[in-house]
């Protein structure tokens, strides 16, 4: 429409009109050429370049310049000419990550399983791509139950941010999951299976990853926590308003030996106990050192506690994602055990 069709046709895509050019296009019988002279002749402009925005065969859009009283000389022109040519190649790029950034968040998003629903638990998960680039794809959370009751907890962070470092994750949640379901070992030993069958099957995937089950104790109504760590951040667990990390010296992350010894921790939780599992992208900032950012993250818990769990993996990400790392954050609420009634304030039947 207008000058863009002549643009088409004009040399290294460049269009220059004249005062003359100017004055014939105001009589043309397109509207569109009338006010695009229009315009220009209330600027009061004597030259006036017209430069397409080419990229890829396409052109994306026009960037239009003009001179008051003055010309642009050949030389001028040319280097315009050129910044045209880099300018549409630079939004073309744009609009390639973009794309390619969606399909990469769609595909990371759509390997993330569903939240089961489980008795005495609330389960809150999130998944944050980086805020920039096409950096997502490493990051995941697993839940799931066990065959004789247990809940399986998984978050693992799988080397790369990629369509690759998705697809490697993927594949190393799918064989947790079996490895679990189908042995129904301890924490330790099912991610040394894990390991020795990737090995195994020459897989090259590599991560860090944090697997846990929780068993509730029907005798007293609380829980026992065990978990086994291969080079993962530690969980943190909120109870009275006290953030505490679980800290404990992590083994070998998966993929580098797999010979390498695991171990099995443990902790009892009670009603009332938040526990939080994350990758790197939540607490790690080149600016300051791990344990200062895991103080931040016990305050921000203590500071907030009570808080809905919804509503608190949201803040996490808010306050605490550095936004240049993908994200995963998985919440387990142990809900209070429901009061038993002694039946001393109720009336026997036939009483008033």
């Amino acid at each position: 429409v207008g000058l863009l069709a002549q643009v088409f046709d004009a040399p290294r895509r460049t269009l220059r009109l004249s005062a003359d050019d100017i004055e014939a296009l105001a009589t043309s019988p397109e509207p569109q050429l009338r006010a695009q002279a229009d315009f220009a002749r209330r600027l009061g402009s004597t030259d006036v370049l017209v430069l397409g925005l080419p990229a890829r065969g396409r052109l994306l859009g026009v960037l239009t310049l003009g001179r008051v009283a003055a010309q642009f000389d050949d030389e001028e022109v040319a280097l315009l000419a050129d910044l045209a040519l880099l300018t549409g190649v630079a939004l073309d790029n744009t609009r390639l990550l973009q794309v390619q950034r969606s399909v990469s968040t769609a595909l990371q998003t759509s390997l993330l399983p569903p939240l089961p629903v489980l008795s005495g638990l609330t389960l809150v998960a999130r998944y944050v791509p980086a805020g920039h680039g096409i950096e997502v794809g490493g990051d995941w959370y697993d839940a799931f139950v066990l065959p004789g009751g247990p809940a399986a907890l998984v978050i693992g962070d799988a080397t790369g941010h990629d369509a690759d470092a998705a697809t490697k994750m993927a594949e190393l949640r799918h064989l947790l999951r079996g490895a679990a379901v189908d042995r129904g070992r301890a924490p330790a030993a099912t991610l040394t299976q894990l390991d020795r069958v990737t090995t195994h099957l020459g897989s090259d995937a590599s991560a860090t990853c944090l697997y846990a089950q929780l068993q509730r104790r029907e005798e007293t109504a609380d829980w026992r926590l065990t978990w086994s760590s291969a080079g993962h951040l530690p969980p943190m667990l909120l109870r009275d308003g006290h953030a505490e990390v679980l800290d404990t010296e992590p083994d070998l992350m998966l993929g580098v030996d797999p010979m390498t010894r695991r171990h099995d921790h443990g902790r009892d939780l009670i009603g009332g106990d938040l526990l939080v599992l994350y990758t790197d992208g939540l607490v790690e900032d080149r600016r300051q050192a791990l344990d200062a950012r895991l103080d931040m993250l016990g305050q921000l818990l203590v500071r907030t506690s009570g808080t809905d769990p919804e509503a608190l993996a949201d803040l996490l990400i808010a306050e605490m994602a550095a936004q240049d790392d993908d994200v995963a954050v998985l919440l387990v609420s142990i809900d209070q055990p429901a009061a038993v009634s002694t039946g001393s304030d109720t009336a026997p039947p036939g009483t008033s």
